[in-house]
């Protein structure tokens, strides 16, 4: 877990060690199953323009930003392609 370079807080292992609270690592990227899981939900487009792109062009993104408190689960993620994540920023 200290190597991993998504929990963005490494003080925090502990605390989810002892409660299993993910908040407690601040981890901000998606893993590839709920990217791959909200390409086909969005049936293969990007979320934004609404073309369709392969998977491999495409980009996981928080809905809710992740600065803004969302959170990163599988709810809470979208893939658009590189243009749109590039264009969307904060917003």
């Amino acid at each position: 877990m200290l190597g991993d370079e998504d929990a963005t807080k490494k003080a925090g292992i502990y605390e989810y060690l002892l409660t299993g609270d993910e908040r407690a690592l601040s981890i901000r990227a998606f893993d590839r199953r709920d990217a791959q899981a909200a390409y086909e939900r969005q049936g293969h487009k990007c979320a934004l323009c609404g073309e369709e792109f392969e998977f491999g062009a495409m980009q996981a993104d928080h809905i809710v930003p992740w600065s803004k408190g969302g959170k990163t689960t599988p709810d809470n993620c979208q893939t658009l392609c590189r243009d749109c994540n590039l264009r969307k920023s904060n917003k």
